[in-house]
């Protein structure tokens, strides 16, 4: 017989597997080979050891019977992984600000009031007493009356570098790479 065979037989044997003949014959063959006993042993040995530590682990110890021990807290343990959940989360407070693009300041609106000015000249009564509307004269007419009126400051500056390498990776992500 082969080696896996015998093997086979022997755990089915240790297991109480065989029946009465099966294991008469084995038996009678495992007496007349002496190669086939020593590959049955250990595989026996095995599967007889294996049997008990099952039947140990599955039976109830008196541990498992006794009452539970109340329930304790490990302060210091507690204390460090709170540290250290504090410090992780500065840090990423700290470094997530740093990383956050500055906000834009809204544009300032400045309200310049000027003074009317009074016609002291005699040009400007000739340009305001002819007949006819001309560029001349509706820009004297808007420089005699003040109105208020607003000026934007410009604060805008061109894009940042995170906004420059995002725009650099979208163009590069469209090339082909052969």
């Amino acid at each position: 017989m082969k080696r896996e065979t015998i093997e086979r037989l022997a755990m089915d044997r240790a297991l109480g597997e065989l029946n009465e003949d099966a294991a008469t014959l084995f038996e009678t063959y495992l007496a007349e080979h002496a190669e086939a006993r020593q590959w049955a042993e250990p595989m026996t040995q095995t599967c007889i050891r294996t049997r008990q530590a099952i039947a140990q682990k599955t039976q109830p110890s008196s541990a498992q019977l006794a009452p539970p021990k109340p329930f304790r807290v490990d302060w210091s343990a507690l204390a460090r992984w709170a540290a250290v959940i504090a410090v992780a989360a500065i840090l990423g407070a700290a470094i997530g600000r740093r990383s956050a693009p500055s906000p834009t300041p809204e544009p300032e609106t400045v309200i310049v009031r000027t003074v009317p000015r009074q016609a002291g000249a005699e040009g400007w009564r000739r340009v305001l007493g002819e007949t006819e509307e001309g560029f001349w004269q509706t820009k004297a007419v808007a420089m005699l009356q003040s109105q208020p009126r607003e000026v934007q400051r410009s604060t805008e500056s061109g894009p940042s570098l995170w906004d420059r390498y995002r725009q650099f990776r979208k163009e590069r992500s469209r090339e082909k790479v052969y």
